[in-house]
Protein backbone atom coordinates (compact mmCIF):
# COMPACT_ATOMS: atom_id res chain seq x y z
CA UNK A 1 0.00 0.00 0.00
CA UNK A 2 1.20 3.33 -0.95
CA UNK A 3 1.09 6.34 1.38
CA UNK A 4 0.73 9.81 0.14
CA UNK A 5 4.97 10.22 0.30
CA UNK A 6 4.94 7.42 -2.37
CA UNK A 7 2.53 8.91 -4.27
CA UNK A 8 4.15 12.27 -4.09
CA UNK A 9 7.52 11.58 -5.63
CA UNK A 10 5.94 9.85 -8.27
CA UNK A 11 4.23 12.47 -9.32
CA UNK A 12 7.60 14.37 -9.22
CA UNK A 13 9.35 12.07 -11.21
CA UNK A 14 6.32 12.44 -13.19
CA UNK A 15 6.62 15.99 -13.90
CA UNK A 16 10.59 15.71 -14.14
CA UNK A 17 12.05 12.00 -13.74
CA UNK A 18 15.81 13.51 -13.82
CA UNK A 19 15.15 15.67 -11.12
CA UNK A 20 18.05 15.20 -8.48
CA UNK A 21 17.64 13.26 -5.22
CA UNK A 22 18.74 16.43 -3.40
CA UNK A 23 15.76 18.53 -5.10
CA UNK A 24 13.22 16.38 -4.29
CA UNK A 25 14.11 15.52 -1.17
CA UNK A 26 14.02 19.43 -0.20
CA UNK A 27 10.64 19.60 -2.06
CA UNK A 28 9.39 16.96 0.04
CA UNK A 29 11.00 18.05 3.42
CA UNK A 30 12.58 14.59 3.20
CA UNK A 31 15.95 13.39 3.38
CA UNK A 32 17.78 12.25 0.32
CA UNK A 33 18.51 9.15 1.79
CA UNK A 34 14.81 8.61 2.32
CA UNK A 35 13.87 9.96 -0.81
CA UNK A 36 16.41 7.10 -2.65
CA UNK A 37 15.02 4.11 -0.39
CA UNK A 38 11.11 5.02 -1.79
CA UNK A 39 12.39 5.74 -5.41
CA UNK A 40 14.27 2.18 -5.33
CA UNK A 41 11.59 0.18 -3.54
CA UNK A 42 9.09 1.70 -6.22
CA UNK A 43 11.54 0.17 -8.68
CA UNK A 44 11.84 -3.26 -7.02
CA UNK A 45 8.32 -3.91 -6.28
CA UNK A 46 7.79 -2.80 -10.09
CA UNK A 47 5.42 -0.23 -9.56
CA UNK A 48 7.79 2.48 -11.31
CA UNK A 49 8.34 -0.02 -14.78
CA UNK A 50 10.77 2.59 -15.98
CA UNK A 51 11.83 5.83 -16.35
CA UNK A 52 11.12 7.18 -20.18
CA UNK A 53 12.31 10.26 -22.17
CA UNK A 54 9.12 11.72 -24.53
CA UNK A 55 10.42 11.73 -28.25
CA UNK A 56 8.81 13.68 -30.37
CA UNK A 57 8.49 11.76 -33.92
CA UNK A 58 7.23 14.90 -35.66
CA UNK A 59 10.49 17.06 -35.29
CA UNK A 60 12.37 14.12 -37.11
CA UNK A 61 9.99 13.87 -39.99
CA UNK A 62 7.16 11.48 -38.91
CA UNK A 63 4.16 11.17 -38.83
CA UNK A 64 1.83 9.76 -36.28
CA UNK A 65 -0.41 6.64 -37.54
CA UNK A 66 -2.80 4.20 -35.31
CA UNK A 67 -4.32 0.95 -36.40
CA UNK A 68 -6.87 -0.71 -34.81
CA UNK A 69 -8.12 -4.49 -35.72
CA UNK A 70 -10.65 -6.72 -34.84
CA UNK A 71 -10.11 -10.63 -35.31
CA UNK A 72 -11.59 -14.13 -36.29
CA UNK A 73 -10.46 -17.68 -35.51
CA UNK A 74 -7.18 -16.24 -34.24
CA UNK A 75 -5.61 -18.80 -32.00
CA UNK A 76 -3.42 -18.56 -29.07
CA UNK A 77 -0.13 -19.31 -30.98
CA UNK A 78 -0.94 -17.64 -34.09
CA UNK A 79 -1.57 -14.30 -31.61
CA UNK A 80 1.80 -14.68 -30.03
CA UNK A 81 3.41 -15.20 -33.49
CA UNK A 82 1.69 -11.79 -34.70
CA UNK A 83 2.99 -9.99 -31.68
CA UNK A 84 6.34 -10.72 -32.32
CA UNK A 85 6.17 -9.92 -35.56
CA UNK A 86 5.01 -5.97 -34.66
CA UNK A 87 7.67 -6.09 -31.58
CA UNK A 88 10.51 -6.55 -34.08
CA UNK A 89 9.38 -3.90 -36.44
CA UNK A 90 11.37 -0.51 -36.69
CA UNK A 91 8.09 1.74 -36.92
CA UNK A 92 6.31 0.15 -34.37
CA UNK A 93 6.17 2.35 -31.24
CA UNK A 94 3.36 1.41 -29.29
CA UNK A 95 1.01 -2.35 -28.84
CA UNK A 96 -1.59 -3.04 -26.85
CA UNK A 97 -4.44 -5.80 -26.48
CA UNK A 98 -7.96 -4.28 -25.93
CA UNK A 99 -11.47 -5.44 -24.96
CA UNK A 100 -14.65 -3.78 -26.17
CA UNK A 101 -14.65 -2.58 -30.09
CA UNK A 102 -11.55 -3.46 -31.18
CA UNK A 103 -8.70 -6.37 -29.94
CA UNK A 104 -5.22 -4.47 -30.70
CA UNK A 105 -4.29 -1.49 -31.58
CA UNK A 106 -1.11 -0.30 -32.95
CA UNK A 107 0.85 3.30 -33.24
CA UNK A 108 3.09 3.48 -36.22
CA UNK A 109 5.35 6.21 -37.17
CA UNK A 110 6.04 6.70 -40.90
CA UNK A 111 7.28 9.66 -43.47
CA UNK A 112 4.10 9.78 -45.35
CA UNK A 113 0.78 7.79 -46.16
CA UNK A 114 2.54 5.94 -49.06
CA UNK A 115 5.19 4.96 -46.09
CA UNK A 116 2.03 4.15 -44.16
CA UNK A 117 0.36 2.28 -46.24
CA UNK A 118 3.32 -0.17 -46.59
CA UNK A 119 3.46 -0.88 -43.22
CA UNK A 120 0.11 -1.70 -43.21
CA UNK A 121 0.11 -3.49 -46.59
CA UNK A 122 2.91 -6.00 -45.34
CA UNK A 123 1.19 -6.58 -41.80
CA UNK A 124 -2.69 -7.60 -43.95
CA UNK A 125 -0.55 -9.82 -46.23
CA UNK A 126 0.62 -12.04 -43.16
CA UNK A 127 -2.50 -11.98 -41.15
CA UNK A 128 -4.76 -10.80 -43.19
CA UNK A 129 -6.88 -13.77 -42.85
CA UNK A 130 -7.83 -13.19 -39.17
CA UNK A 131 -8.65 -9.46 -39.51
CA UNK A 132 -12.74 -9.77 -39.36
CA UNK A 133 -12.66 -5.39 -38.95
CA UNK A 134 -10.08 -2.81 -39.22
CA UNK A 135 -10.38 0.83 -39.14
CA UNK A 136 -7.00 3.51 -38.88
CA UNK A 137 -6.71 7.08 -38.35
CA UNK A 138 -3.59 9.81 -38.55
CA UNK A 139 -2.96 11.54 -35.52
CA UNK A 140 -2.84 15.57 -35.85
CA UNK A 141 -1.84 16.26 -32.12
CA UNK A 142 -1.28 14.50 -28.86
CA UNK A 143 -1.80 16.32 -25.40
CA UNK A 144 0.19 14.82 -22.95
CA UNK A 145 -1.66 15.26 -19.38
CA UNK A 146 0.67 14.88 -16.40
CA UNK A 147 -0.56 12.20 -13.91
CA UNK A 148 -2.44 14.02 -11.14
CA UNK A 149 -4.71 11.19 -10.74
CA UNK A 150 -1.90 9.44 -8.63
CA UNK A 151 -2.50 12.17 -5.50
CA UNK A 152 -4.81 11.78 -3.19
CA UNK A 153 -5.10 15.63 -3.19
CA UNK A 154 -6.92 17.80 -5.73
CA UNK A 155 -4.21 19.86 -7.80
CA UNK A 156 -5.35 21.56 -10.01
CA UNK A 157 -2.16 22.52 -12.32
CA UNK A 158 -1.39 19.92 -14.96
CA UNK A 159 1.94 19.83 -17.02
CA UNK A 160 1.13 19.51 -20.69
CA UNK A 161 3.42 17.90 -23.52
CA UNK A 162 2.57 18.69 -27.15
CA UNK A 163 3.37 15.30 -29.03
CA UNK A 164 3.29 14.98 -33.07
CA UNK A 165 1.98 17.98 -34.94
CA UNK A 166 3.62 19.66 -38.07
CA UNK A 167 7.06 17.44 -39.13
CA UNK A 168 9.92 19.41 -39.53
CA UNK A 169 12.77 16.48 -40.42
CA UNK A 170 15.37 18.30 -38.01
CA UNK A 171 18.81 16.01 -38.77
CA UNK A 172 20.45 14.64 -36.29
CA UNK A 173 23.66 12.87 -35.69
CA UNK A 174 24.62 9.43 -34.71
CA UNK A 175 25.77 10.73 -31.30
CA UNK A 176 22.08 12.59 -30.77
CA UNK A 177 20.87 9.38 -31.90
CA UNK A 178 22.80 6.86 -29.41
CA UNK A 179 22.07 9.50 -26.64
CA UNK A 180 18.29 9.45 -27.98
CA UNK A 181 18.22 5.41 -27.53
CA UNK A 182 20.01 5.16 -23.61
CA UNK A 183 17.71 8.04 -22.49
CA UNK A 184 14.33 6.61 -24.36
CA UNK A 185 13.82 3.86 -21.26
CA UNK A 186 16.32 5.26 -19.16
CA UNK A 187 15.58 8.73 -18.06
CA UNK A 188 17.45 9.00 -15.06
CA UNK A 189 20.22 7.78 -15.80
CA UNK A 190 22.92 10.83 -15.05
CA UNK A 191 25.36 12.13 -17.63
CA UNK A 192 28.42 10.09 -17.05
CA UNK A 193 26.68 6.79 -17.51
CA UNK A 194 25.05 8.21 -21.13
CA UNK A 195 28.78 9.09 -21.77
CA UNK A 196 29.79 5.63 -21.34
CA UNK A 197 27.55 4.15 -23.47
CA UNK A 198 27.62 6.53 -26.31
CA UNK A 199 31.55 6.58 -25.74
CA UNK A 200 31.74 10.56 -25.70
CA UNK A 201 32.02 13.01 -23.41
CA UNK A 202 29.91 14.32 -20.23
CA UNK A 203 30.13 17.83 -21.40
CA UNK A 204 29.27 16.87 -24.92
CA UNK A 205 26.22 14.72 -23.85
CA UNK A 206 24.49 17.68 -21.88
CA UNK A 207 25.00 19.82 -24.65
CA UNK A 208 23.06 17.82 -26.85
CA UNK A 209 20.78 16.97 -24.29
CA UNK A 210 19.83 20.73 -23.68
CA UNK A 211 20.40 21.06 -27.62
CA UNK A 212 17.35 18.35 -28.19
CA UNK A 213 15.20 20.24 -25.56
CA UNK A 214 15.64 23.37 -27.43
CA UNK A 215 14.74 21.81 -30.53
CA UNK A 216 11.83 19.96 -29.12
CA UNK A 217 13.22 16.71 -30.05
CA UNK A 218 12.52 15.45 -26.40
CA UNK A 219 9.74 17.30 -24.70
CA UNK A 220 10.19 15.92 -21.01
CA UNK A 221 11.28 13.10 -18.74
CA UNK A 222 8.76 11.28 -16.96
CA UNK A 223 7.37 7.90 -15.65
CA UNK A 224 6.07 4.31 -16.89
CA UNK A 225 3.98 2.47 -13.99
CA UNK A 226 2.22 -0.64 -13.58
CA UNK A 227 -1.12 0.13 -12.91
CA UNK A 228 -2.18 -2.85 -12.02
CA UNK A 229 -0.43 -2.79 -8.46
CA UNK A 230 -1.62 0.87 -8.19
CA UNK A 231 -5.38 -0.57 -8.90
CA UNK A 232 -6.28 1.12 -11.98
CA UNK A 233 -6.92 0.47 -15.31
CA UNK A 234 -6.30 1.81 -19.02
CA UNK A 235 -9.30 3.41 -21.06
CA UNK A 236 -9.81 4.73 -24.33
CA UNK A 237 -12.93 6.76 -25.80
CA UNK A 238 -13.08 7.02 -29.69
CA UNK A 239 -15.69 10.17 -30.00
CA UNK A 240 -17.67 11.75 -33.19
CA UNK A 241 -18.36 14.74 -32.91
CA UNK A 242 -20.97 17.25 -34.98
CA UNK A 243 -18.67 19.98 -34.94
CA UNK A 244 -14.59 20.30 -33.85
CA UNK A 245 -13.81 23.41 -34.62
CA UNK A 246 -11.06 25.47 -33.08
CA UNK A 247 -12.77 27.03 -31.07
CA UNK A 248 -14.33 23.42 -29.62
CA UNK A 249 -11.04 21.98 -29.66
CA UNK A 250 -9.99 24.68 -27.06
CA UNK A 251 -13.18 23.76 -24.65
CA UNK A 252 -11.66 20.17 -24.72
CA UNK A 253 -8.60 20.72 -23.83
CA UNK A 254 -9.45 23.27 -21.35
CA UNK A 255 -11.79 20.24 -19.92
CA UNK A 256 -9.34 17.70 -20.01
CA UNK A 257 -6.63 19.81 -18.03
CA UNK A 258 -9.43 19.83 -15.18
CA UNK A 259 -9.62 16.27 -15.17
CA UNK A 260 -6.96 14.46 -13.57
CA UNK A 261 -7.82 11.04 -15.01
CA UNK A 262 -7.71 12.26 -18.40
CA UNK A 263 -4.20 11.57 -19.45
CA UNK A 264 -3.82 11.96 -23.10
CA UNK A 265 -6.02 14.42 -25.78
CA UNK A 266 -5.79 12.93 -29.24
CA UNK A 267 -6.85 14.93 -31.75
CA UNK A 268 -6.75 12.53 -35.77
CA UNK A 269 -7.94 12.68 -39.04
CA UNK A 270 -10.16 9.31 -39.67
CA UNK A 271 -13.39 7.82 -38.40
CA UNK A 272 -13.44 10.07 -35.31
CA UNK A 273 -12.03 13.35 -35.10
CA UNK A 274 -10.83 12.55 -30.87
CA UNK A 275 -9.97 10.53 -28.29
CA UNK A 276 -9.82 10.43 -24.52
CA UNK A 277 -7.71 8.18 -22.98
CA UNK A 278 -8.03 7.75 -18.78
CA UNK A 279 -6.97 6.14 -15.95
CA UNK A 280 -9.02 5.01 -13.74
CA UNK A 281 -10.56 3.12 -10.86
CA UNK A 282 -13.03 0.96 -12.83
CA UNK A 283 -15.33 1.04 -15.17
CA UNK A 284 -17.94 3.04 -13.48
CA UNK A 285 -15.49 6.01 -13.23
CA UNK A 286 -14.85 6.01 -16.98
CA UNK A 287 -18.38 6.19 -17.88
CA UNK A 288 -19.14 8.54 -14.95
CA UNK A 289 -16.34 10.85 -16.78
CA UNK A 290 -17.86 10.37 -20.18
CA UNK A 291 -21.31 10.91 -19.03
CA UNK A 292 -20.23 14.56 -17.36
CA UNK A 293 -18.43 14.94 -21.28
CA UNK A 294 -21.08 14.60 -23.09
CA UNK A 295 -22.81 16.93 -20.50
CA UNK A 296 -20.67 19.54 -21.25
CA UNK A 297 -20.19 18.70 -25.11
CA UNK A 298 -24.00 17.51 -26.25
CA UNK A 299 -22.18 17.95 -30.06
CA UNK A 300 -21.41 14.20 -29.27
CA UNK A 301 -23.19 11.96 -31.27
CA UNK A 302 -21.88 8.68 -29.90
CA UNK A 303 -18.15 6.68 -28.51
CA UNK A 304 -16.91 3.48 -28.55
CA UNK A 305 -14.99 2.19 -25.48
CA UNK A 306 -11.83 0.78 -25.54
CA UNK A 307 -9.96 -0.71 -22.32
CA UNK A 308 -6.22 -2.16 -22.96
CA UNK A 309 -5.39 -4.88 -20.61
CA UNK A 310 -1.56 -5.24 -21.30
CA UNK A 311 0.61 -3.10 -22.86
CA UNK A 312 3.21 -5.01 -25.14
CA UNK A 313 5.43 -2.30 -26.82
CA UNK A 314 5.79 1.36 -25.84
CA UNK A 315 8.82 2.46 -27.03
CA UNK A 316 9.68 6.69 -27.61
CA UNK A 317 12.33 5.64 -29.54
CA UNK A 318 12.19 2.82 -32.15
CA UNK A 319 14.48 1.90 -34.62
CA UNK A 320 13.38 3.63 -37.41
CA UNK A 321 15.59 6.71 -36.21
CA UNK A 322 18.62 7.13 -38.26
CA UNK A 323 21.79 9.21 -38.15
CA UNK A 324 22.01 11.75 -40.85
Amino acid sequence: MMDSIDRKIIYELDLNARISTAKLARKMHVSREKVNYRINNLLEKGVIRKFVTMINPAKLGYSIYKMFFKFQNLNKKKEEEMINYLMKSDYVYWIANAQGRWDLNITVFAKDINHFDSILSEFISKYGKFILEQEFNTTLQVEILSKNWVLLDNVTERKIAIFGGETSDLKIDKIDVEILRVLANNARMNAVDIALKTKTTERQVIYRMRQLEKIGVILGYTTSLNLDLLDMQFFKATINLNNLNLEERNKVMNYCKSNPNIGFLIFCVGSWPLELEMIVRDNKQFYDLMADFREKFPEVKGYDTIIFPTEYKFDWMPLCYKAE
